[in-house]
């Protein structure tokens, strides 16, 4: 997460403010990605994660996993503790996965083969997790949540599955504790859709049609807009993305296109509001709250600047905010911390501008 921040802020408010397209509406849209992806499992994981050599003291891992009902709790009471004008809440756009890998089943191949589970079978295997499903979907019936589709898998699953048939040792004790952390970086398995050879974006749509069927059979409707994982996919899956009902791919100012080579990628700027051939419209986070990434400074100052520019171009304000920042279950600081700012944030957001309007991305192409 921290590279590709570090990447929006390159990118420059300038750039995110290019192109014609205005809106009157004073709009607020928060993203959050990664609902419904494992990472670490536990303390007791972290714990042996420490005693088995791995350093996590720079990793998202240290703090990220499966919310917990608390967190999800928490979240939604603050949530719903703030209204607008119109008594309007703030709403989440939850770009959430929809599959981990079933370490049990590749595990009883010998790693030949790779499987996976929904997320709400993940879900069941831990106590302060087994009822979020019906929790998500309190959420969504109070629109307070709204979740759209950021893949299958949040897993390079060729490249994971070649490390463990390759009997890497990290990656195999990383396994063994129901984690994809390779123990070099967070990123190695991450980006679910970069490629070695291009004609893998072959196997990447299958991957992306059957997440769409497990997002649809779950919540009961289809995501009409799309995040790639890492913000990395190949442009030549974007005619199958809106074959699929994708009218909206979320993302920052520069696209991650693959090149075939690891951590080596093609920047291919797109600006809010600019079509694809196929009529797909991109938008372009504009406003970064990621206050896990750096709890020691005032999230809440950066965000409100970069809203206000946002507003005066006419162009809506679109809040990038991942799940880590509001996640207790392994540290209750980093919840804490993460609530705290974005309380405040969402606070001064409507003494501001009261008849501000809270949608979701897939709102968005209603208003352009």
């Amino acid at each position: 997460m921290n590279r590709n921040i570090v990447n929006s802020y390159l990118g420059g408010i300038k750039t995110n403010m290019k192109g014609s397209i205005k809106v009157k509406e004073k709009l607020l849209v928060i993203e959050s990605d990664d609902w419904g992806a494992i990472r670490t499992p536990s303390k007791e994981a972290l714990k042996k994660f420490n005693e088995n050599g791995f350093d996590l003291s720079n990793s998202v891992y240290k703090v990220d996993a499966l919310a917990s009902k608390t967190d999800l709790n928490l979240l939604f009471d603050l949530l719903l503790s703030v209204k607008n004008a119109d008594g309007q809440h703030p709403i989440i756009t939850a770009n959430s996965i929809m599959a981990n890998p079933d370490f049990d089943k590749i595990r009883e191949s010998d790693y030949k083969n790779y499987y996976y589970e929904p997320f709400y079978e993940t879900f069941k295997k831990y106590q302060e997790h087994h009822d979020n499903l019906e929790l998500w979907k309190n959420g969504i019936n109070s629109n307070i949540f709204k979740p759209q589709f950021h893949g299958r898998e949040h897993l390079n699953i060729n490249r994971w599955m070649k490390a463990l048939q390759s009997k890497e040792n990290m990656v195999l004790k990383s396994f063994e504790l129901g984690s994809t952390y390779s123990g070099n970086g967070d990123y190695s398995y991450m980006e679910a859709y970069d490629w070695t050879e291009q004609n893998e974006v072959e196997l990447h749509e299958i991957i992306i049609k059957e997440g769409l069927g497990i997002f649809e059979s779950t919540f009961g409707f289809k995501s009409n807009s799309f995040i790639a994982p890492c913000y990395n996919w190949d442009s030549s899956l974007e005619p199958f993305l809106s074959q699929e009902g994708i009218t909206c791919i979320q993302g920052i100012s520069n696209q991650l296109a693959p090149t075939g080579k690891f951590n080596c990628y093609k920047p291919i700027n797109h600006y809010f509001g600019q079509k694809n051939t196929n009529g797909t419209i991109y938008n372009v986070r504009n406003v970064f709250f990621e206050p896990t990434s750096n709890p020691t400074i005032d999230w809440t100052d950066i965000a409100m600047a970069r809203i206000r520019t946002a507003f005066f171009f006419n162009k809506p304000a679109v809040i990038s905010t991942h799940r880590i920042n509001y996640i207790g279950y392994i540290d209750s600081k980093n919840r804490d911390n993460g609530l705290l700012q974005l309380k405040k944030l969402l606070t001064k957001i409507v003494k501001k501008w009261p008849d501000i309007k809270f949608i979701t991305s897939d709102q968005l192409i209603n208003y352009i």
